[in-house]
Parts: C-alpha cells; structure tokens; sequence
C-alpha cells in the first residue's frame, strides 16, 4: 500500500459541500491529499498534457511542497511525461528549464523566440465545443504557415487541430518545411499524432528517427501498442517493461501486458447457455433505436429475452420497435409502450421489475443509441463465469465518430471528504482508442450504455435511485451504491460499444444552461446520497491501492 492513500486528504474547508470541475478537487485537500488523488489517477488512467500541467501547478504553487517527501518523486516524472506530450509547449520547457536546468529545455525555449505566436492560438479550450471557433483558429495559424512556412509553433497548434478532428495528414503538412535544428523533436511529435490516430505504417515510419531520442514512457507506450497491432507481442511486451521500469505506477500498462501475455478468451457458448435478459429504453429516438436494434440483431444473444420499453413516444418508435421482431425469431420478444416519459431511471426499474425479467439469472441495460460487436454478451458471460463475485460488468465506450475516441472507460472513487465525493475522469479528454486500455480489470464504475448485471447479487433486483431523473448520474450512482455495500464492478475493454450520444461533437458538445443546471443539481444530490458512507467509501480506496498490480514503489527520477 502507498505510503499516503487518499484516505488521509484533509479538507481544507470543514462541513461545507463544494461543487467542482475537472481537477478543482485538489484546491479542497492539503498537499498530502493532492498526492493521495494523484495516485488514484495513475492507477486508473495515464496522465495527459492537461493532468500533468494540473497536479504540477497545484503541488509548486504549495508552501509545504519544498519539505513535502513526495514532491520530488512526483515532480520528476510528471515534467518528464509533460515534456513529452508536448515538446514545443513553452510552460513544459520552462518548468523544466527552472526546476532542473535542463540545458536541452533552454536551447529550444531559446530557439523558440525565434517563432512568434500570439498567446490566443495557444488557449484551445474554446475550440472544443464550437466548431465554428476551431475553423477560425485554423485560418489563422495557416496564416501565420504561409508567411512562415517553418513556423514549427503553428504547425504544433495546427497538428493539435488534426488530432481534435480525426485527421492523420492535413493537406497543410505538404508545405511545412521543418528547421533543421527542431527535425527530431518534430518526428517525435508527428510520430505521436500518427500513432493516436491508429496509423501503424506512418507512425512507424517514424520510429527510427523518434528512437534516437532519450527513452521516455510516452513514446514507449505508444510503440508498444503499434507493435501489437502488428501482431509482434513480445515487442510490444517489452517497450511496455521499459516503460513501467521509468514510471513504476502505470497501473494500467500492467493490466494490458497481462492482457497480451495471456489473451482472453470469450466462451462463445454462454449465451445459449444462460438465462439472459436484455432491456432497451427510448423516448423520441426511432431512427438511433432502429439502427440499435439491427445492430443487436447482429451480434450472438443466444437465446436470450429482449424488453423494449418507450418512453412516451411520440414518434415512430412504436412501429420500429414492433418491426424489428422480425429480426429476434427465435428470441422471446416484448414491447411496452408508456403514455409518459418516466424517465430513465423510472425506466430501467420497470424493466427490472417484469417478472421474466426478475426470473433471470442476467439483466443486460442498452442505451437505444449503441452499437456492439458481435461477441460483446460472450466476454461479458465469461467474465461473470470466470469472476463469480462480480455483480456488475461495463464496456468499453467510444464515439461513433472515425478514428474511435474514448467517451467512457472507468471511474474509481479519488477523493471522500466533508467538502466532496469525487471520482477519477471516465476517461482523458480527446483520446483515440489505441488499445491501451484492452484488458479486464475491477473497478468502482462502468458506463451505463452497456452493462450486464448478475441478479443473483441483488435481492431487490436493480433500483436506480428517482431522485436523478430525467436521465444522468443515476446508473453512476447505481455502481458505487453495490461497491459500498460489497458489489464488485469490472470493466471489460475487450468489449468496444458504440455510443452515438453527441457523436460529431463528442466532447466538444456545449450544454444548455438547463442541462448545466441539472448536472450541479445531480452532483449536490450525488454528494449528500454518499455523504454518510464517507468511512467506507475511505475503505474501498484503501483496499484498491493495496489491490493494485505492482504496488509498491514510485516513479523513476
């Protein structure tokens, strides 16, 4: 177990609920908290550009950071990893120049005044949920590639814009004339746009140039998995070991070797063996449910049931439903139309509640917006035969946008306190799936768009909680409601679901200030539902660091 586990955040206001955003948590817990977070987050996710900026702006900016003994074991391998994710940001460079002197740093900070760039082609917070904004950003930066066609600061900005769109080789490239002097770490930084895109051949073609630079775990983690793609395991196997050898803590790189090690194996014959349930809900979505339901009809349910239920359609929904029996002959199929929308809670408890529903050994949840490989209810059957404590089992969940980007892995509790109940994030902002996360591990949640859950476990059959309709947190609630009470929950990324929600803005998507207002009104709800289960949920972060493969030592300085 880690020296300092979350369990000894301290809040720095007492009694008092504070709403936060993304990594605002670490301003509510002394410095010893912060590190407490900060390793729940490496044995979930790998930090990106925003993660490492984040929790090294909070620790330096500490008074207690000079003394801290966990400053410099942190500080080393996250100015490591943020110069690797971004070799022209100039907050990287100097915070490595500064706190370490690192002459190479200076050099190309020097180098870089030669490159001009106003502040405001910097900041791409804006551009992630307004189109219209990035295609303006876009022009100016091309702009500024014309009049300077070896603008390497433009060309890093324009290559980010690629990567928020999907696009591996912007036709701007072919006029970008690298300096000579920056030809590596420009190679490097191609090289990890290619590779996040899932561009083995060109990514690859780069690897020769991006090699000769010192080792970091970045470009070995990414190289691992384009080995893998090529099927070459042990090579993959072993960039993941010397990258695990820099960053000991890369929870998840453990998980994946396992994975490549010893591949798991779906037991294609459950389905047709067990008593399955499966139970769709829609409201107004007769063209995403038509196109779920084919989907579905696609993949090998065995004999399983299937339960629609409509939510006070309006719409053609009814007529699709009824239609697609059709394609589930040798299923038992039903359909119950509500005159209302209940809500999606309400829903899924009317579903559970049929009595051949209640008769079931399995009760898989879809959203009516998804789809499923064909062996998704396989590898979840197996992992339930294969980890008989299990109670919940979730996939993987991504975009329905081409290259696949990540909109839900896992959550683990990372903070329980009088000021917040916090999770890790579902995922890292704008991350292409390239593999990484292809492995069964167990964890606190899992995405309710795709989820099986074993009856067997629960007396009352599911009940997600009323008090978060009309739709959001409440499957959310649902896991970490059975993980305080002793449920375990596991993820299965073997198994990649499709979910269209906001597809083609992804996470670039803009809320209205009423749905704004229902997401602060959930998380208040969220944290007062929790609140008296703060000593357990304190428990279950202490058992999962003790739990977590390769516990023990930190990171390589």
């Amino acid at each position: 177990m880690h020296e300092n586990t979350p369990e000894t955040a301290r809040p720095m206001v007492k009694d008092a609920y504070i709403p936060t955003d993304r990594f605002e948590e670490l301003d509510l817990v002394d410095l010893d908290g912060v590190f407490g977070i900060l390793e729940v987050h490496a044995a979930n996710l790998l930090p990106d550009l925003e993660a490492c900026l984040a929790y090294l702006s909070r620790i330096l900016r500490d008074g207690a950071a000079a003394s801290h003994p966990k400053t410099r074991e942190w500080v080393v391998p996250l100015v490591r990893k943020a110069m690797a994710l971004g070799p022209f940001h100039r907050q990287c460079l100097d915070m490595a120049h500064r706190l370490f002197g690192d002459a190479q740093a200076g050099a190309r900070m020097e180098r870089l005044k030669s490159f001009p760039l106003d502040d405001s082609l910097y900041d791409f917070t804006s551009v992630m949920n307004d189109p219209g904004k990035m295609e303006r950003k876009r022009a100016k930066l091309q702009a500024v590639l014309k009049r300077t066609p070896g603008h390497v600061l433009a060309a890093s900005q324009m290559l980010q814009l690629d990567h928020y769109s999907g696009v591996e080789r912007g036709t701007w490239l072919d006029a970008f004339v690298v300096p000579p002097f920056f030809q590596r770490e420009w190679d490097y930084r191609l090289f990890q746009h290619l590779a996040d895109l899932g561009d083995v051949d060109g990514a690859m073609a780069l690897w020769p140039s991006v090699a000769e630079l010192p080792r970091d775990e970045i470009q070995l983690n990414l190289v691992a998995e384009l080995h893998a793609k090529r099927g070459h395991t042990d090579q993959a196997l072993g960039a993941y070991r010397q990258s695990l050898a820099l960053d000991p803590r890369q929870t998840a790189l453990r998980y994946r070797m396992a994975e490549l090690e010893n591949p798991t194996r779906a037991d294609r014959s459950l389905p047709a063996q067990k008593d399955v349930c499966i139970c769709l809900y829609s409201w107004n979505k007769a063209d995403d449910l038509e196109k779920t339901l084919a989907s579905l009809a696609g993949t090998d349910i065995g004999k399983a049931k299937l339960r629609i239920l409509l939510n006070g359609c309006t719409d053609r929904s009814l007529q699709v439903a009824e239609a697609a029996r059709a394609l589930f002959p040798h299923n038992d199929y039903g359909v119950i139309s509500l005159p209302v929308n209940v809500g999606a809670p309400a829903a899924r408890n009317w579903l559970a509640a049929l009595p051949e529903v209640r008769a079931s050994e399995f009760l898989a949840y879809l959203d009516d917006d998804v789809e499923l490989p064909a062996d998704w209810l396989a590898h979840f059957l197996t992992v339930m035969r294969d980890q008989p404590s299990t109670t919940v089992v979730g996939a993987k969940v991504v975009f329905g946008t081409e290259p696949r980007m990540f909109q839900y892995l896992f959550r683990a509790f990372s903070l329980a306190c009088n000021a917040g109940i916090k999770l890790t994030e579902p995922c890292r902002i704008a991350q292409y799936d390239t593999g990484l996360y292809d492995f069964v591990r167990p964890t606190d949640n899992v995405m309710g768009c795709c989820h099986l859950l074993r009856l067997a476990h629960l007396d009352k059959g599911p009940q997600f909680d009323l008090r978060y309709s009309p739709s959001q947190v409440d499957d959310v609630a649902h896991d970490l409601a059975l993980r305080v009470h002793g449920g375990e929950v596991r993820y299965c990324g073997l198994v990649r679901c499709i979910h269209h929600q906001n597809t083609g803005g992804g996470f670039k998507r803009r809320m209205t200030d009423a749905q704004v207002g229902q997401v602060l009104g959930n998380d208040v709800k969220f944290y007062y539902c929790f609140r008296g289960h703060l000593a357990r949920i304190r428990e279950l972060m202490a058992q999962a660091a003790l739990d977590a493969p390769g516990c023990g030592p930190g990171p390589s300085a």
